[in-house]
């Protein structure tokens, strides 16, 4: 899908795609989902440069995200989608700047992308050209990462509460419920490196637009807007180096209440065995096939073996009782 955007003075504006399919003359951003083979041929008609394909913008090499070549300027970032239906992925949102012209080029509805559409027709946005294009698209992107950051940060705390608020009432399922947690202790790692990468992209994009890009994107308020951003991505990965250290922290300690459980369990079942050893013991001996077995013919041998069993089994019990074994 192609979409051109025209930019006046109350934010984009959007062109209507010319008969022939090119892109209207006075159109400054153009907007590429899963673009066509024509509406590639419009888009490098439109930037007079050619358009990169998918497999070059998922290269994880510096220079193939970040580069300059026939007069354009391409920037590359990996960025987080599927988070709301529970599948994050990594999808690559491509920039590219030629001239007084931007366009981006997408594989995914991503929802940075749709919150900069509506913000960007609003009074003050600073959408009135390509510069302020650019730097609210990164502005965008950055404040739907500080919000998935947020909800990681909400995540880690629940599953804080429910590792170390397990009460002894639910001795029975524990070990149960923190194997679950196990699970979502995962999936928030998981997002969290996503978000790792995607931060250190976009750092490196920064960077990069603030060296190569035209200088009209690089002066007043633009320049003073993308060196906030970088600060902002700066602070969101001490932010997600943080939470990793945590979601760690928590993989860790509840991998060690596990084993605690476990060993409760093995405990019990070893005590369980010296209590119970010794009348089994009595009970062998008296189950052997001997004839010179002198109690055998006691007229007490049976009450008598059946006390000291009992007694066998007590005596233990008492002591691992006052041991605090039990």
């Amino acid at each position: 899908m192609l979409v051109a955007y025209r930019l006046s003075d109350t934010g984009p504006e959007i062109v209507p795609i010319e008969a022939d399919g090119r892109v209207p003359a006075d159109a400054s951003w153009v907007d590429v989902f899963q673009p066509t083979a024509e509406e590639d041929r419009a888009t490098e008609a439109f930037l007079g440069a050619s358009l990169p394909t998918r497999e070059e913008t998922q290269e994880i090499e510096f220079s193939s995200r970040f580069y300059t070549e026939d007069g354009a300027t391409y920037m590359t970032a990996p960025l987080l989608t599927g988070i709301d239906i529970g599948k994050p992925v990594l999808t690559p949102f491509t920039i590219v700047v030629a001239r007084d012209r931007i366009a981006t080029l997408r594989y995914e509805d991503l929802r940075a992308f749709r919150q900069f559409l509506a913000r960007a027709i609003k009074p003050g946005s600073g959408c009135i050209s390509a510069p302020g294009v650019f730097v609210g698209l990164i502005e965008a992107v950055v404040d739907r990462t500080a919000d998935v950051l947020e909800r990681i940060s909400a995540d880690i705390d629940r599953i804080n509460s429910e590792v170390f608020g397990v009460g002894r009432a639910d001795a029975r399922q524990r070990g149960r419920r923190l194997e679950l947690m196990m699970g979502d202790i995962g999936v928030q790692g998981d997002l969290a490196a996503k978000a790792r990468e995607s931060l250190a992209s976009l750092e490196r994009l920064v960077q990069f637009a603030t060296l190569a890009l035209p200088s009209s994107f690089a002066k007043g308020s633009s320049k003073q807007r993308l060196k906030l951003a970088g600060r902002d991505i700066r602070s969101l990965e001490d932010q997600v180096t943080f939470l990793s250290n945590k979601i760690n922290f928590l993989l860790d300690a509840t991998l060690g209440l596990i084993s605690v459980q476990q060993n409760e369990v093995i405990r019990i079942l070893t005590v369980a065995t010296g209590i119970f050893f010794p009348p089994t013991l009595i009970a062998t001996i008296y189950g052997m096939n001997f004839d010179f077995m002198p109690e055998l013919h006691w007229g007490i041998g049976y009450p008598l073996a059946l006390v000291v069993m009992i007694a066998s089994a007590v005596l233990p019990y008492i002591y691992f009782r006052r041991r605090g074994w039990l």
